[in-house]
């Protein structure tokens, strides 16, 4: 794994983090108007470098696996996504809707945990609703399930399917654009929402990370495609956050991976950050409920606390509690089900790298 990569990933997760913490410090404390917020009001948009991030992990690892001689089939490469977030993830939501019977005040939203929600933020479909799933940090991985969904239906269907997921991401982003689509669409715009362009920006990254500009006519491709959707989104919307910090996060996961590559003996802080980022999936979920406790927790022992302090101590035993989670749930809940989910053979593996011709 590149060490800076899973540094950018505790970054990221730190980062939203701080930025929920933020956003309810005034429920807890007094915030002056003249208090500096140092760009906090941003922090939540370190779920776009998250995204980046995810498409260019699902790219480096894939092809890593295919250099070793570990072609994955589609959907042994599903199956991996899935292992990865579904059994924590479902945990999470359970345990909202367990916090919200037990306190209702707190977490007892009208609506938010009836059985119907409950099952479509399992399923990964509460955009269906426009609402947000019970976990309310699982709004991204809905689009990162489609991703994942979307890059193995491709998989199935052709040998170029990093090719493939570029030019339709693209294409959905643009009909995006059109007016009167999104009207039509309905709560359905998230299939064209300029977000998913995120990952391909990552995708693309990866491409050129491992392999510069060989395979000239599909990686051209593919850097026309993100090219026209960047193109359009600056005509039609150039404030839309795909352009405004998905970009920046090419560039840092960019630079995370080159660093990499040239330093290959980690210094002890950054190993910590690296054991950190391994977490970072666990701090992710776990602030759902944990932010509102560790305000609270903290504006009750110190009632004078700077609320800068309040966000920095706050999303320190936040990011503590989900490093325990990692350690005690996550990890053994992903060790348990690729023992025994994983077959001993893949049939129909398919190539995922574009082909050279």
């Amino acid at each position: 794994m590149l060490v800076h990569i899973q540094i950018l990933r505790f970054l990221a997760a730190a980062a939203v983090v701080a930025f929920h913490v933020w956003g309810i410090a005034p429920d807890h404390i007094d915030v002056p108007a003249d208090t500096p917020s140092l760009g906090l009001w941003h922090f939540g948009h370190g779920v776009d470098l998250f995204f980046v991030i995810s498409g260019f992990i699902i790219y480096y690892a894939t092809q890593t696996s295919i250099a070793r001689g570990k072609e994955l089939s589609p959907s042994a490469f599903l199956r991996r996504r899935v292992e990865r977030i579904v059994p924590l993830y479902a945990f999470a939501i359970l345990a909202m809707t367990a916090l919200a019977v037990l306190l209702p005040a707190t977490f007892g939203t009208p609506g938010w945990y009836s059985p119907s929600h409950v099952l479509k933020s399992l399923a990964f479909i509460s955009f269906t609703d426009g609402q947000m799933p019970v976990v309310f940090v699982g709004w991204s991985l809905e689009y990162e399930m489609f991703f994942y969904l979307t890059l193995a239906l491709l998989m199935m269907l052709t040998q170029d399917a990093w090719r493939a997921v570029v030019v339709a991401f693209c294409g959905l982003a643009m009909i995006g654009q059109i007016p009167g689509v999104a009207d039509a669409l309905g709560h359905y715009t998230f299939f064209t929402d300029p977000l998913i362009l995120e990952f391909i920006f990552g995708v693309l990254a990866g491409i050129l990370f491992m392999n510069g500009m060989s395979g000239e006519q599909h990686t051209g491709a593919m850097l026309l495609a993100a090219g026209c959707a960047i193109t359009v989104l600056l005509v039609t919307d150039p404030a839309n956050r795909a352009l405004v910090y998905g970009l920046p996060s090419v560039a840092l996961v960019a630079a995370a991976a080159w660093i990499s590559r040239l330093r290959t003996n980690a210094s002890w802080p950054e190993r910590v950050c690296e054991r950190l980022g391994d977490a970072s999936f666990s701090i992710y979920l776990i602030q759902a409920p944990l932010v509102v406790f560790a305000a609270q927790g903290m504006a009750a022992l110190f009632p004078q606390i700077h609320p800068l302090s309040l966000v920095a101590s706050a999303s320190a035993l936040v990011i503590a509690a989900g490093l325990a989670l990692n350690i005690v749930l996550e990890r053994p809940l992903l060790a348990l089900c690729r023992r025994i989910g994983r077959p001993r053979t893949a049939k129909n593996v398919m190539q995922l790298a574009p082909s050279a011709r």
